[in-house]
């Protein structure tokens, strides 16, 4: 997985699934927590898609605010997790 992809994958779900507004957009560094974007249950719903869509699990410890405060953070988070998971199994070989 890479950067662009993640975050385009998690800008196509906010728009879609998650902005009530048609019209208004998104941006990487768009405050989703700050502008209440995300709330508990569209996090909730997000976090059900990463898993779903990108195959990566996101563990309660790690659902914490600074990495959803934007889609940059999402995606950092999304790449870390991944990495780890990789790791993770590269280990267990």
């Amino acid at each position: 997985m890479e950067h662009a992809e993640v975050l385009g994958t998690l800008t196509e779900f906010i728009r879609e699934k998650v902005l009530d507004s048609a019209g208004m957009e998104v941006a990487p560094d768009t405050p989703l927590l700050e502008w209440g974007i995300l709330n508990s249950l569209s996090t909730t719903a997000l976090v059900v898609f990463i898993n779903e869509r990108l195959g990566v699990d996101v563990p309660a410890e790690r659902m914490v605010g600074r990495n959803f405060r934007d889609l940059n953070s999402v995606t950092r988070l999304v790449l870390e997790l991944a990495a780890d998971a990789r790791e993770s199994e590269m280990g267990t070989l």
